[in-house]
């Protein structure tokens, strides 16, 4: 069984947990925080050995410079700071990946086959956070593409 623990960093954390075994994704728990609580919503998950932690990279470009919350770019970077920090002293994998290399592929078409989407209804952060635990279920951890003929789709 693998944990793909997903984070979207920011004034609100989303976070998408995802039980992955072999071929299947069994469960999803998904949740959104303020900023301050991120290192103890963490500490509060259960952690088996074979867990991988994948946030959203923050990259500085025309919409975060557009911004009217500078703060929540800061938030964004400290997160990952702590999180990173965090992994690496639990000796626990950790990816970036920035929204453009994720968000493509992580579809809403996906989310729903996957059935991340109902779950997320209303948590936009979750769902980027649930965007990302599946890309990262299915190019790091082996899960089958729930919108390919192996994944189940039709």
């Amino acid at each position: 069984m693998t944990y793909v623990i997903g984070i979207d960093p920011g004034p609100v954390v989303g976070f998408a947990c995802l039980w992955v075994e072999g071929r299947t994704l069994h469960r999803a728990e998904v949740a959104q925080c303020t900023d301050y609580v991120v290192l103890r919503v963490l500490g509060g998950l259960w952690m088996p050995r074979t867990t991988i932690l994948v946030a959203e990279r923050f990259v500085v470009g025309p919409r975060a410079a557009r911004s009217n919350a500078p703060q929540a770019g800061r938030a964004a970077r400290n997160q990952l700071a702590m999180i990173a920090r965090w992994a690496h002293e639990r000796d626990t994998p950790y990816v970036e990946r920035s929204a453009a290399e994720v968000k493509p592929w992580a579809t809403d078409a996906r989310l729903e086959v996957a059935g991340l989407l109902a779950p997320t209804k209303g948590m936009r952060h979750a769902r980027d956070a649930a965007r990302h635990a599946l890309f990262a279920a299915v190019k790091d951890c082996g899960l089958p593409d729930p919108l390919s003929t192996r994944g189940g789709a039709p």
